[in-house]
Order: C-alpha cells, then sequence, then structure tokens
C-alpha cells in the first residue's frame, strides 16, 4: 500500500486549488491578445486620424484658400464702388456652387458687418475673432476651432475690408467615420484570427499541464505508477521529466520504506523516512508482550529439510503478522520459531492487553484452520503467552547495529508463559486478564513458580466465551488469510467493527 499522510497533504491541497474559480490559461491567453490588439488598433487609430486629419487639412486649405482669394478679387470693385447689390450676387453665386460653405461674412470699409448663408450672429460672435491690423494681407486660415478663412480686400493701398469663410467639417466627419468603421472591423478580423491562432496554441500547451495536474493528483492519491509521456523540447516537457523522476523516486522510496519495514519497528522506519533522524527517547511504557513458539520444534526441525522448515515458518507468520497488525500490535521480532509482539508501542491503545489476548486466541485458532501436519500426522501447533508490564522502550545494541526494542521483566514473564501452556492455548498472568474487557473467561492452572520471578505467579488460559469476541476472531482470521486484502483497508474495517 503506498497511500502516506505526505501524499494525502498533496491531494488536499491540490482540492483546496480547485475550489478557486477555475479559468483555463487558454482563455487568459485569448482576452491578454484581444485586450492587446485592441489597445494596439487604438493607438494606431489615433495616430492614422490624426495624420489623415493633417492630409485632409491641408488638401481643403488649398481648396478653400484659392476660393476665398477668388472671392477677394471679384468683390473689390463692387466694394470699392458701394455696390452692395453687386456684393450680394458674387457671394450668393460663391455659396450655391460650394455646398461645403456654411456662410460668409462681409466686412465693408466703414466696419459693417453682413453675414451670408447659415451664418447668424450668435454664432459669428462665439466663433470667430479677427483683428485685420494684426494680418498680413494673405488669404489665411485662423487658428480657431471652425474652419475659418479670410482675405483682406485691397484697392491698390486701399483698404475696403475684409471677407471670412466659414467652411463645414461634415466631409471630415464623414471620413472620419469611413476611417473608424473600416479600422474596427480590422481590429476585430485581427482578434478574432489571432485569438483563434493563440486559443489554439494555448491549448496545445495546457492539454500537457492538464496531464501534468491529473498525474499529481493520481500520485497524492497513492498511484505511484503514473508516467507522463515526454514529448516535445520545451520547459513543459522539461517539468514532465522532472515530475517521472520524482515519481520513481517517490516510488523507489516507496519500495525501500516497505523493505526496510519488514525487518525494522515501524515508528523506526517512519522516523527514517520522514526526518531522516531516529530520535532516540528511551524511556519507560506499561504494553502487553506476546510470544508465541511452535511445539516441539526441534524435533520438527530435525525431520525436515531447511527450506520445509523455513517455508512452513513463514507461512504461520504471515497469517500471524497479519493478525497482530489487525488488533493493533506490531512484530517486534522473530527468534527462530517464535514470534515476539507488543501493544500499546509504538501504536497506543487503551484496550492493550485485551487486544493482544484476542490476537493469542485468534492466532491458535488460525493454526487449526491453517491444517498443516507432522510426518506423524499430528498437527503443528503454536502456544502462546501473555504478559501485561512496563518495560523500558529503546534502542539497544552497539554502535554499528542497533535494535529498537523492549526489555524488562514483564518481556521475561511474557517469555515464560508461552512454555507453561499446551499447543493451542493462550496463557497469562491472572493480574493481566484482569485488565481485560468482558467476554473473555480465565481458566486458572494455579499458582506457578516462573524462573526469574521471586514469588509464584497465579496463572491460568484465557477462553473466548461470548459470540462477540468470537466474532471478532473470526473476523481477524478471515482477513489474516486473505493476504491481498490491504492493510489499510483492515485497519479501516477493524475501525468500523
Amino acid at each position: 500500500m503506498v497511500t502516506r499522510l505526505s501524499t494525502h497533504h498533496l491531494g488536499a491541497k491540490i482540492k483546496r486549488i480547485h475550489t478557486i474559480p477555475r479559468f483555463p490559461i487558454r482563455w487568459r491567453w485569448f482576452l491578454l491578445v484581444g485586450v492587446v490588439v485592441l489597445a494596439a488598433v487604438l493607438l494606431l487609430s489615433l495616430i492614422t486620424l490624426d495624420l489623415e486629419r493633417n492630409a485632409w487639412l491641408k488638401s481643403q486649405d488649398k481648396h478653400a484658400l484659392a476660393q476665398v482669394a477668388r472671392l477677394g478679387e471679384a468683390l473689390k470693385l463692387p466694394m470699392l464702388s458701394g455696390s452692395q447689390a453687386e456684393v450680394d450676387v458674387l457671394v450668393t453665386g460663391m455659396l450655391k456652387s460650394s455646398p461645403d460653405i456654411i456662410g460668409v461674412l462681409v466686412n465693408d470699409a466703414k466696419n459693417k458687418q453682413k453675414l451670408f448663408g447659415s451664418l447668424d450672429a450668435p454664432t459669428v460672435a462665439e466663433e470667430f475673432e479677427f483683428n485685420p491690423a494684426t494680418h498680413d494681407g494673405q488669404t489665411t486660415r485662423l487658428d480657431l476651432e471652425a474652419l475659418w478663412y479670410v482675405q483682406q480686400v485691397r484697392y491698390a493701398e486701399t483698404s475696403l475690408g475684409f471677407i471670412a469663410v466659414r467652411y463645414s467639417e461634415a466631409a471630415w466627419s464623414d471620413l472620419a467615420r469611413q476611417l473608424w468603421v473600416r479600422m474596427l472591423l480590422t481590429a476585430l478580423g485581427v482578434i478574432l484570427v489571432s485569438g483563434a491562432l493563440v486559443y489554439w496554441i494555448a491549448g496545445r500547451m495546457s492539454h500537457p499541464l492538464e496531464r501534468l495536474a491529473e498525474a499529481a493528483e493520481q500520485v497524492a492519491a497513492g498511484n505511484l505508477n503514473v508516467k507522463l509521456l515526454e514529448k516535445g523540447n520545451d520547459e513543459i516537457t522539461d517539468a514532465m521529466h522532472q515530475f517521472n523522476i520524482m515519481v520513481r523516486e517517490l516510488k523507489h522510496k516507496e519500495e525501500l520504506r516497505e523493505s526496510v519495514g519488514k525487518y525494522l519497528n515501524p515508528k523506526l522506519v517512519d522516523e527514517m523516512f520522514k526526518g531522516g533522524v531516529v530520535m532516540r527517547n528511551n524511556h519507560k511504557q506499561q504494553v502487553t508482550v506476546l510470544f508465541a513458539d511452535m511445539v516441539s520444534f526441534t524435533s520438527f526441525s530435525e525431520k525436515n529439510s531447511p527450506e520445509a522448515v523455513v517455508d512452513i515458518l513463514n507461512q504461520y507468520f504471515e497469517v500471524f503478522n497479519s493478525i497482530i497488525h489487525y488488533f493493533g500490535g506490531h512484530v517486534d521480532k522473530y527468534i527462530g520459531d517464535a514470534v515476539m509482539a507488543v501493544f500499546n508501542h509504538p501504536n497506543e491503545s487503551p484496550k492493550h492487553t485485551h487486544y493482544a489476548t484476542l490476537a493469542g486466541l485468534a492466532m491458535t485458532m488460525a493454526c487449526a484452520r491453517l491444517g498443516l501436519l507432522r510426518d506423524n500426522g499430528e498437527a503443528i501447533a503454536f502456544r502462546v503467552g501473555l504478559n501485561r508490564g512496563e518495560v523500558i522502550v529503546g534502542h539497544i545494541g552497539s554502535h554499528e547495529r542497533l535494535e529498537y526494542t523492549v526489555i524488562g521483566d514483564a518481556v521475561n514473564v511474557a517469555s515464560r508463559m508461552g512454555g507453561l501452556g499446551q499447543g493451542g492455548e493462550v496463557v497469562m498472568p491472572f493480574k493481566t486478564f484482569e485488565t481485560c474487557e468482558t467476554g473473555l473467561e480465565f481458566e486458572d492452572m494455579g499458582n506457578i513458580n516462573v524462573k526469574g520471578v521471586k514469588f509464584p505467579i497465579r496463572v491460568g488460559k484465557a477462553v473466548a466465551e461470548s459470540d462477540d469476541v468470537q466474532q471478532e476472531l473470526e473476523t481477524a482470521i478471515a482477513l489474516a488469510f486473505d493476504i491481498t486484502l490491504p492493510s489499510v483497508i483492515r485497519q479501516q474495517l477493524k475501525e468500523v467493527e
């Protein structure tokens, strides 16, 4: 099983990221390019409009200056003779022939003004401003917002007044409108074409990133068999390559963890792989120790080949290991034909003695289910001994080789208990049995002297009494024989029960 706490955190982080409203990269690039193109087109449009207006004004000036100059020449004699009728005819004729002229202002030598066309006094007062004294006499366009062209009317050295012609900007407005429409249509076309191209390119880029995210989510869920296709020679391919390397390293580390976990204490393995440093926190702790050894192992080993002995022991130990883990204990060590297990360390449980007793009973029942026989036809049996007490938990051994285990009188008594029973029996001190939950029965064996203990100990055999306990044992045995069932699922089933 490869699911670990670190991958759980990674999975939670990915889920938190997914709670943010999703805005795909391709749409971001599409909007970015659209905004940039639109801004560029607007800027170019403003520059183009300014250039076009200057060109239009230049053309307008050329046309208007010539018209106003001709009108000024034509008005010399009528204004000199004071013939207002001729002035009216000439100005009116010009207005009819030039629709782009809004109106004409004629100012005579006596400073009397007459307006022609669509001009009125308020408009002239608002738009027009001219000082003949500062004018050089040439036909010119005034520096005003509106298009006013003036011409002083002179005969020889005599000033006869001046004329001012107001031209319309409707032609420019129409031209500017057409330019805007063309440029906006062009911008829209460029945005659509470039946006579609960018959308396609971004899609090509986002697909590998989506595969990378999906693969990361699978790794977070515990699947370390993920491998991404490395195609291309860019940064995304580099990221995929590094991701594949990371997954290979994680898989190798997980395989190494599982391999080392078969030989070392699981707590020790977790400390090594999580922090790289093993904390030597030697301390005392209340635990329940379980010993199980094969009955008449010496004669069994003498009559069978080494391969057969090892194979049969491993079959039993495989089942024992599953049962011990199911009830919350862990295998501390294998000693020849015996297995030593500890409950309440490193996984703490307030009911560790009760669970250790259930584990012992399930182990003896599993031996009968396994049904392996000796050469003489007798069933292979194991006897189990239990004891609860305070032990020293620590790293025992030399600098070159250490063992993280438990030592103390409680361990010694547990090892002696197994020798007091027969095959298929679980023997323990009465004081240990008293800490068990209901559903078990104690068959008293009396006070017995135990080697290494000063006073006799009241011991007895633990027996399953209630249907609930029997069902618990059957469940543990069934799961133990289903060796393909992941250990994490076994633990979850136990928590449910």
